[in-house]
């Protein structure tokens, strides 16, 4: 099987027109894949396998008044029938390059205490789990919503 990892642009989305299950959470929406195609902040990376997505990694660079430039790794995701193939780790360690070369000095991920498969996979591309937990919060933004 050879597997060809791509860095997702407006000129090659239709890459996107074809991924197996499992991927993304959800169906790839072109009004969506276009805002974040078009800013330069968002990175997307693909791992194909006969013109078919099966695994993609994304992140978002940013910049903070006392921080260099950072990668915020926020996901990653493989299809089903191509998981435990080393494609999660391929996807990684491409977009690990893809910050680096982009000047980043440091990128960090993160995932559920549960998820025993994303923090394996993690802790194989080299990454240290930092000791003190954090703790997520949400705001539910839809207008008119009373819910907070």
């Amino acid at each position: 099987m050879s597997v060809e990892v791509v860095v997702v642009h407006q000129n090659n989305a239709d890459l996107l027109d074809t991924v197996s299950d499992g991927v993304f959470d959800d169906a790839v929406r072109h009004e969506y894949l276009e805002p974040f195609l078009a800013d330069p902040r968002s990175l997307l990376l693909v791992a194909v396998v006969n013109r078919t997505v099966i695994g993609m990694a994304s992140g978002i660079f940013y910049t903070h008044p006392d921080k260099p430039l950072q990668l915020f790794v926020n996901e990653v995701g493989v299809a089903d029938a191509f998981q435990h193939q080393g494609i999660g780790k391929l996807l990684v360690t491409a977009i690990l390059d893809q910050a680096e070369a982009r000047g980043c000095r440091e990128a960090w991920v993160a995932t559920e205490e549960g998820n025993t498969a994303a923090r394996a996979l993690y802790t194989a591309t080299a990454a240290r789990e930092d000791p003190e937990r954090a703790v997520v919060y949400t705001w539910n933004l839809n207008a008119g919503s009373s819910d907070a």
